[in-house]
């Protein structure tokens, strides 16, 4: 406001600021106002004109300081003696117009509107009647109140500008001016333009000599501009009244040197349970509160804030006087006078107990294995690494149990999953309490040796792990038996950070797992010797996610014409660094780690999504042939795996012939007996590979009858050569007509055996004579009619 009302002034300092010891620079308005002003209070006697001049201009010189100090000791304009003295230094004038020097109302009022003091004055200065109607506005007053000029007012209701209670104010005001009193208020009034305004107005009763009040002196300050930010400063006030009520923050401003505060909001109360009152009289009451283990990096930090002249963020924990232990997060601010030095910091605090819960109970499922209670993969590697930092050595277990996937098949995914449980808490107890246990996923769990790196005392703990989990305690979930492989890494000798430590131990448990299961290895040399395999296991998941793995078609012929009847499904690997894996080298890892089941699954919807499409195209009588292992044939999943695909596709059961080795059937007799059993009432043709090479043909010729047998290629091989193998084979083929059951001859690689077949009458042959595996878009068809071969 100051600033504002200064800019008035200055836009105005050319009118009138040299005016207040000499009335001729006087505007002619205040001259006026002079004029009027001396006749209204005049004692209603004629004055000449000459005499009243005279007086004037005698009396100018001395009339401002005069007057000023008339209204400052509110005196009621009277100041004969002064004015005497004024116009006895006038020299010939006075002794000319002593009888009107003796008129005290001329006087006062040549006192009172003296041009140069009523043009210098920054007040809206009004003469009102006794109907407070304006006699006379000065210019600057007209201007004040956004009028065009004192006549706009001239006559105007002074009291009609007020409304509401501020008119009741102004009323009581003018009340008590009539009874003669001097009189202040401050309310809002409209403007000329209507525009309201503030105003803190003085009401200075005029009166004659016989005391009646004649008129009124209104003297108004604008304060419209003070009261705003008046009302501006109690609306912040307001505003943070509310918000320390409301939100629980702690707002402060504390000394540089720490030693006291400034300021610190209510909030403190509730946050700390420190009353301000108190904080204010012993400064390091809330430093007390403050955990000893959370103080020093405390008081760090804000020697930091103060030193550095930087922003600071700080969380730390408390102990209030009831006892319970609060989160505290605190933000700091340097605040540094004019030479750039910080004397202060100001900041915030607030209670974010209930938020850091909230993260812990984030961090513990982020961190935590949701089926054992265990750390999991991604606590585990947090806790390597930090022992990695302090670079002392320690030793590392990775453990994976024997031949799991079988028992999760057998025993269902709820009873293998608390056999998981049961193993967790049995590792868990087995260990020191300094140990870290994990699980990593699946059947996979790791243990960090406490403070231990011995190579003895590692070798003692694995083999107490191995006794514990292979016990008879833990024969306790439908005939299961645990066993498990474990392979131990160290710090530093086999790596530097989580992952080579990791791998390490995977490796060597891999080691262990070749070398017989249950048992463990130390990851070195000749363990990592098995890395390729190891690779090809741990890639063989992404394999079949990424479409790695891909079928080549090997025909089956008749062997009178040669046609083709049906075609066998072979799996390829397609691997991204190692180019085409052949069957005989990731088959074997597929049936040990059990992906053999998953992987079978999708051989079978691939195979007979491609009959269909060969079937669409022309080929109408084609039928598939699909290998399945004996890990497949545990439980009912390929029953449901064909049924599901050959639905899919719109197959009849008969368009399919699952094969499968006589390996595989003497591995569970009862339960791929079973197995056959539901594929053959599903109306699936089932054909028993590489018959002869095993020593229960015959029998499983009675118990299966099988829709085919299949020759093995070690007999093919040598029919040419040997009388025996052909004798052998022709009786193979006899015994199976008898039986009602087809044979197909394997490995057909020359016309010489071919021609044999032929004579023995072999239902059908395959070999590289007639056809090789190959992509379906390459297969040659031969005799069957179709559209294309897609």
């Amino acid at each position: 406001m100051g600033v504002k009302t200064g800019s008035r002034l200055s836009s105005r300092k050319d009118r009138g600021a040299g005016s207040a010891s000499s009335a001729e620079g006087a505007s002619p308005r205040n001259q006026l106002f002079l004029s009027f002003f001396l006749a209204r209070h005049a004692k209603r006697r004629a004055l000449p004109f000459a005499s009243l001049a005279i007086v004037a201009g005698a009396a100018f010189g001395a009339a401002t300081l005069v007057f000023l100090a008339g209204l400052i000791a509110f005196e009621t304009f009277a100041v004969t003696r002064a004015v005497a003295a004024a116009i006895a230094g006038a020299g010939a004038f006075a002794a000319a117009h002593r009888k009107l020097a003796a008129d005290h109302a001329e006087r006062r009022a040549a006192l009172a509107l003296s041009g140069g003091l009523l043009d210098a004055n920054r007040e809206c200065l009004k003469l009102l009647d006794t109907d407070a109607r304006m006699l006379r506005i000065t210019e600057f007053g007209a201007d004040l109140m956004n009028a065009a000029s004192p006549d706009q007012l001239a006559g105007a209701d002074w009291l009609g500008f007020w409304s509401g209670a501020d008119r009741t104010a102004a009323d009581a005001a003018w009340s008590g001016a009539l009874a003669g009193e001097r009189t202040t208020f401050t309310g809002q009034c409209a403007t000329a333009t209507g525009r309201p305004k503030w105003w803190d107005s003085r009401l200075i009763p005029l009166a004659d000599d016989e005391g009646r009040i004649t008129a009124m002196l209104c003297a108004s300050t604008d304060v419209s501009e003070q009261n705003e930010l008046l009302e501006k400063l109690r609306s912040k006030d307001q505003l943070m009244s509310e918000m320390e009520a409301h939100v629980q923050l702690v707002f402060y401003s504390y000394s540089a040197d720490f030693e006291y505060f400034h300021y610190v909001s209510a909030g403190i109360e509730a946050v700390f349970g420190i009353a301000p009152c108190v904080l204010m009289q012993r400064p390091s009451a809330w430093l007390d509160l403050v955990l000893p283990e959370d103080a020093e990096p405390l008081l760090a930090e804000m020697r930091r804030v103060v030193e550095e002249s930087s922003e600071g963020r700080f969380q730390y924990r408390i102990r209030r006087t009831d006892g319970c232990v609060r989160w505290i997060r605190s933000t700091a601010y340097p605040v540094r006078d004019e030479t750039g030095v910080v004397v202060r910091i100001v900041g915030i605090s607030e209670d974010v107990t209930a938020e850091q819960e909230r993260i812990t109970a984030l961090d513990r499922l982020a961190y935590s294995d949701s089926l054992t209670g265990l750390a999991n993969r991604g606590a585990l590697v947090r806790q390597i690494e930090a022992r990695c930092a302090k670079a002392a050595p320690f030793g590392l277990m990775f453990i994976d149990l024997d031949r799991f996937k079988v028992l999760n098949d057998t025993l269902g995914h709820t009873a293998a999953d608390r056999l998981l449980k049961d193993i967790g808490r049995v590792i868990q107890a087995a260990l020191p309490p300094d140990a870290y246990v994990a699980r990593l996923g699946g059947d996979e769990f790791a243990v960090l040796a406490g403070s231990t790196a011995d190579k003895a005392q590692l070798a003692s703990l694995a083999q107490t792990l191995l006794d514990v989990l292979s016990s008879s305690g833990r024969n306790d979930h439908a005939g299961a038996f645990v066993t498990a492989s474990i392979g131990i890494s160290l710090y530093p000798e086999h790596g530097l950070d989580h992952e080579a430590l990791l791998t390490s131990a995977d490796i060597a448990m891999y080691a262990a797992k070749k070398a017989g299961r249950n048992g463990f290895r130390f990851a070195d040399k000749d363990a990592t010797g098995t890395i390729e395999d190891f690779e090809l296991e741990r890639g063989l998941p992404m394999a079949l996610a990424s479409g790695e793995f891909l079928l080549h078609y090997q025909g089956i012929h008749e062997p009178g014409a040669l046609s083709m009847t049906s075609v066998e499904a072979l799996i390829r690997w397609m691997h991204p660094s190692r180019g085409l894996i052949a069957p005989a080298v990731f088959i074997p890892i597929l049936e040990e780690s059990g992906f053999i089941v998953d992987v079978g699954a999708w051989v079978v919807d691939r195979a007979l999504g491609q009959l269909a499409e060969w079937r669409k195209n022309g080929a109408s009588e084609l039928c598939m042939s699909v290998n399945v292992s004996a890990r497949q044939l545990r439980g009912d999943a390929i029953v449901n795996v064909v049924d599901r695909a050959l639905r899919k596709h719109g197959l009849s059961p008969r368009s399919l012939e699952i094969e499968l080795t006589e390996s595989a059937l003497l591995e569970n007799p009862e339960l791929a007996q079973q197995t056959l059993t539901a594929l053959k009432q599903l109306g699936v043709r089932i054909a028993i590979d590489d018959f002869g090479t095993g020593y229960s043909s015959l029998r499983y010729l009675a118990d299966i009858l099988p829709d085919t047998v299949k020759i093995d290629r070690s007999f093919t091989a040598k029919l040419a050569l040997d009388a025996a193998t052909r004798t052998i084979v022709r009786g193979i083929i006899d015994m199976s007509h008898d039986l009602g059951i087809m044979v197909t001859a394997e490995g057909v690689e020359e016309e010489q055996q071919l021609d044999i077949l032929r004579a023995a009458q072999c239902d059908f042959v395959q070999g590289y004579h007639l056809s090789r595996p190959v992509a379906p878009l390459v297969l040659d068809f031969g005799g069957v009619e179709q559209a294309s071969a897609a």
